[in-house]
């Protein structure tokens, strides 16, 4: 009866097949019809890889590390040979079996050795080498080899990658062939060395990365001059050089991450850590990771957009932010770390004229923790940047609660001060922080966004309330702001979802709000917005 009144339901225009059959016939028996099915597709099987161009074959095998490649030899007479027409070649050790270290480097080593003599194709597009043994001392020779082969199929991208360790504490040297092979055009190269006779002239390069290398002022000058057609340098845990101008019109982006002194045999190395860059042409510089107790010059930067400049520093030298602000100030874009605003900060409770005219920055994003001091600090950044439109805070815990102390060690960051509270910025003058903090500008600020960690910070209570009229005179002062987006660094952490909760609470309590689009990236509770 079911199986009648389930016929007698489907018996409606849409309720048949392509054959004209209706559903509920076809449920009568339907271990047929998969049977039927199953036939079907068994008379009718291809094997559609096989059947694909070779060209597209070639393609795909080249997005494979060169071992899995290879292994599909196997597979048939058809698939006997396009491995060997690959033109972006990957040994990678990564996933190395450490326990079995000898006889997966005899592997490796045996691997590649028969390997490479194979390839077919015309022109290396791509060849990276991720040699992670120790004792690379006693595999130079072969490596030779290997990129003997590469650069003489003209390899146009290169990655290098080559370790050594404390009991062979002998790094790669680069052949001389390498360090002038006119066909590179990105050359990535890690852990390796540049002998001292050696000269670099890359005719071809357009992108270099060097990580973990001992650079001479020689070294920079080669590049500079013997590589006309650079348009990127990265130099990642470095050290050794003092001079690097960069003068041609084609090199666009610096980064400089990290400097360092690399452990191992890397000759002597003499003279004070500190460089000065002079680059007219690049756009976009970024200075990032620890430069403890470097000294950093930078000269002409006038064609620059974007400035990165969040490196950490054990020790601020003399008018250090004055002078690095001053070098960047035609940047449209700028990123300063937290110890920029302590700087700022200290010259203006000292009454040192603090000149800092960013009249070309629209866009600026502060790493810094909201405190007291740090406050005084961001406003008189923000009142050099009068052409504003885009501010981001990260607010993450950083220094300022030591130096909040060191200042003023009365002050108790648990106590429950408020927002109309008289903070003692100055030292000696009450300032209201509604009335004074960001007077007279932001004219033009249209859209600000927070990224609050409030969750790992010791003065949970406070660090809030800080950051809450931190924003209200934002909000207060800016008068064509737009949007604020509030952003939890941990989404998900009930802590931060907590706290963000109760700075948008303080924010639509506030008069100067009710124009503004708030927008919380992260969840929040207990939140009533206006109009629900």
């Amino acid at each position: 009866m079911n199986f009648e009144r389930e016929s007698e339901q489907d018996q409606s225009p849409g309720c048949f097949d392509d054959d004209g059959h209706s559903k509920s016939q076809l449920l009568e028996n339907p271990p047929q019809e998969k049977v039927k099915i199953e036939t079907e597709c068994e008379v009718t099987s291809i094997d559609w890889i096989s059947k694909l161009p070779d060209d597209l074959i070639v393609r795909i095998l080249s997005q494979l590390p060169i071992q899995d490649a290879f292994r599909t030899a196997i597979l048939s007479k058809r698939w006997q040979y396009p491995w060997t027409c690959i033109d972006n070649l990957i040994f990678d050790n990564s996933y190395t079996d450490w326990a079995d270290r000898v006889n997966v480097i005899n592997k490796f080593v045996s691997f590649t050795d028969n390997v490479l003599p194979l390839l077919c194709c015309s022109k290396i597009k791509k060849f990276t080498l991720y040699f992670r043994f120790c004792l690379v001392s006693s595999y130079s020779s072969k490596i030779d080899e290997w990129l003997e082969i590469a650069l003489k199929k003209r390899v146009e991208d290169l990655d290098l990658e080559i370790w050594y360790y404390d009991d062979d504490p002998f790094p790669y040297v680069l052949p001389q062939a390498l360090c002038s092979c006119s066909s590179i055009i990105k050359f990535r190269c890690e852990f390796c060395r540049i002998p001292e006779e050696c000269v670099l002239n890359w005719t071809s390069l357009k992108s270099l990365t060097l990580k973990y290398l001992f650079l001479r002022d020689e070294h920079i000058e080669q590049i500079v001059t013997n590589c006309p057609q650079l348009e990127s340098l990265k130099l990642c845990e470095f050290c050794g050089f003092h001079r690097l101008h960069l003068t041609s019109p084609k090199c666009s982006r610096l980064e400089l991450i990290d400097h360092v002194h690399p452990d191992g045999d890397w000759g002597s190395f003499g003279g004070d850590c500190s460089f000065e860059i002079v680059a007219p042409y690049i756009q976009h510089l970024k200075i990032s990771g620890h430069f403890d107790g470097v000294e950093i010059r930078l000269g002409d930067l006038s064609s620059l957009v974007h400035a990165d400049l969040t490196f950490s520093v054990d020790g601020v030298f003399d008018k250090t932010v004055e002078l690095l602000l001053a070098s960047v100030r035609c940047a449209n874009e700028l990123m300063v770390p937290c110890w920029f605003i302590e700087m700022i900060h200290v010259l203006a409770v000292e009454k040192k004229a603090v000149s800092l005219l960013l009249l070309k920055c629209k866009k600026l994003t502060i790493n810094s923790w909201i405190s007291k001091k740090a406050i005084l600090g961001i406003d008189c950044l923000l009142r050099s940047t009068p052409y504003l439109e885009n501010l981001t805070i990260i607010h993450q815990e950083g220094d300022f609660y030591a130096w909040d102390g060191e200042y003023n060690s009365s002050e108790d960051e648990d106590s429950d001060s408020s927002g109309d509270e008289d903070f003692d910025l100055w030292g000696d003058i009450s300032l209201s922080l509604h009335e004074n903090i960001f007077k007279g500008s932001l004219q033009n600020l249209k859209h600000v966004e927070v990224t609050s960690n409030c969750c790992s910070c010791l003065h949970k209570a406070n660090a809030t309330k800080l950051l809450s009229e931190f924003l209200k005179s934002l909000v207060e002062h800016a008068k064509n702001l737009e949007k604020l987006v509030i952003e939890p660094w941990h989404k998900g952490c009930n802590l931060s979802s907590t706290n963000i909760s109760n700075v948008i609470k303080n924010l639509l309590a506030f008069p100067g709000a009710s124009n503004i689009a708030i927008v919380s990236l992260g969840s929040i509770s207990s939140v009533d917005f206006p109009g629900e």
